[in-house]
């Protein structure tokens, strides 16, 4: 048998046919595989070219390529912070104090908060204050007075030898009284039309004509036991899981619940009747949303003659993970039992796919109006991811656990677990910044040993920053193949290769700014047998 350039096959005639036989190359050609476009984190076994299988300070911001993460700033001002939100100006919890652009407006209890803002007033929950933004100080959200002498005629109540009523209560304030023994019936809910230091007003015929001497007669303006809170159309909205009711205050006025009298500005109580405890509350557009993990609770209307309630059985929000929940161009991401969603109004899509069989916990979100940032716990370890909802793809940062995150403007500030402040994006990355990336294994999808002869990394590589090559073939321990400095010019090219394998693993690692371009590799296949 021969086989040549010259003779392309060999022919041999049976029976009067031309029987042909394949041609026998002389040689192999290798075939050649690039990526162009990196992925993300892809923990799951759905693998593509580009996905990375482990990161470190890594960023998708720059896709199709993969960068570095750019620098946080400490803000020195903030230390040992246990709670942080913005409200034009960074609002921090620090010790006892209350901070305001760093400087102290108040005092509330240690630990972690929630915060709502509602008119000028920003609620701190679960301490029932609010920090009031033109006084700059904090007030208590409920009220209460006692005394002893006390009048009553049908729509007045005149006290005498009290503090001043003014203090505590205002018009449209409703409060309960208590403690009357003359007339008991005058123990009842009211709703304030007018106050002075000594007299209060109400509707006709609310009381009954009586004089009170010598009892403890209570007057009190009552907040209910919120677990959750949020802000939506100009109220304060919340839920209670021991009374499994949903509350909204009176418009404009956080400061009262318990406001009935049949218009638009009342609040508004509604008593659920499902199974499962509550677990978060949010605004998404002109609704407002009560979740529970296996369930959501919807609101909507203007008012509370025009509120209804819509019941959904779908993927809810994790039990602690209340935080998690961040709303980017009018879609709410959130962590729920089984994932990571974005729900727009329709049935909750699953964007974690990648994150395959992994449970994590105790997620907290933050936006910076692009980029949804989550801080999770997975076991005893925390990791900061970042999915960038333009393209769909999650990196990992690092093992920051961050508490809060405040937004102000496009700039995100991020509370970590240490009490520490920093201002996210900010700066270049640092020389000193470590980084890596560890891409998934690659098969090539073809049988047989890989005999790699070229594997090319194009990456822009500053003057100052350098990187590692290491490579493993078929499990085996990680092997250093290459590195490279950077130089003057943009782009440098990393050479490597590799060892006959079935499949290898890549992983880059350094120090300061890199842009990770494209990756090709050259490979012959041949048996499986070595």
């Amino acid at each position: 048998m021969v086989a040549s350039a010259a003779l392309p096959r060999i022919q041999r005639k049976c029976a009067g046919d031309v029987m042909r036989i394949p041609e026998l190359p002389y040689n192999m050609s290798p075939n050649k595989m690039e990526i162009v476009q990196m992925r993300g984190i892809n923990w799951s076994d759905n693998l593509r070219d580009g996905d990375l299988r482990d990161s470190l300070n890594l960023s998708a911001r720059r896709w199709p390529y993969i960068t570095t993460r750019k620098g946080r700033v400490k803000q020195t001002a903030y230390q040992n912070v246990t709670a942080l939100t913005a409200w034009d100006k960074l609002v921090a919890v620090q010790g006892t104090s209350l901070l305001y652009d760093g400087r102290v407006v108040g005092t509330v209890t240690a630990g972690k908060k929630q915060f709502a803002v509602v008119n000028t007033k920003m609620v701190i929950w679960p301490d029932k204050v609010y920090l009031d933004i033109t006084s700059r100080s904090v007030k208590p959200l409920a009220a209460s007075l006692t005394g002893s002498k006390a009048t009553f005629t049908k729509n007045k109540m005149t006290v005498a030898g009290w503090t001043n009523l003014t203090t505590k209560f205002k018009a449209g304030d409703g409060i309960t009284i208590s403690g009357c023994t003359t007339k008991t019936e005058n123990n009842k809910d009211i709703v304030i039309k007018s106050v002075t230091a000594t007299e209060i007003t109400v509707a006709d015929n609310t009381f009954t004509e009586a004089t009170e001497a010598s009892t403890a007669i209570k007057l009190e303006r009552k907040i209910p036991d919120l677990d959750f809170i949020c802000e939506s159309e100009n109220r304060l909205w919340g839920c209670d899981n021991t009374t499994q009711t949903i509350y909204a205050s009176a418009l404009g006025d956080p400061t009262n619940f318990f406001v009935y009298e049949g218009v638009s500005t009342d609040s508004y109580a509604l008593a659920v009747g499902t199974d499962g405890q509550f677990t978060g509350c949010c605004k998404l557009s002109s609704s407002v949303l009560f979740w529970k993990e296996t369930k959501l609770h919807k609101m909507l209307g203007g008012y509370p003659a025009e509120y209804a309630m819509y019941t959904y059985e779908m993927e809810g929000l994790q039990s602690g993970c209340h935080k998690s929940q961040q709303v980017i161009n009018d879609t709410l991401f959130y962590k729920g039992p089984h994932g990571v969603y974005a729900y727009s109004g329709g049935t909750p899509a699953l964007i974690s796919e990648n994150f395959g069989e992994k449970e994590f916990t105790d997620a907290v979100g933050g936006n910076d109006g692009d980029s949804y940032y989550l801080s999770v716990k997975d076991g005893a370890a925390y990791r900061l991811m970042v999915y960038e909802t333009k393209t769909g793809i999650w990196v990992l940062e690092d093992d920051t656990e961050a508490v809060d995150f405040a937004r102000i403007g496009k700039t995100l500030y991020m509370l970590d677990g240490d009490g520490n402040v920093r201002l996210l994006d900010s700066a270049d990355t640092p020389q000193t910044q470590p980084w890596m990336l560890q891409f998934a294994p690659m098969y090539e999808t073809l049988n047989g040993k890989k005999a790699y002869s070229k594997i090319m990394i194009r990456m822009e590589l500053p003057q100052g920053s350098y990187t590692i090559a290491k490579v493993r073939c078929d499990g085996k321990p990680w092997q250093e193949c290459g590195r490279v400095v950077g130089r003057d010019f943009n782009v440098s090219t990393m050479r490597l290769s590799a060892n006959r394998c079935d499949k290898f693993e890549l992983r880059l690692e350094g120090s300061g700014p890199c842009t990770i371009l494209g990756i090709t590799r050259e490979f012959i296949v041949g048996s499986d047998v070595k």
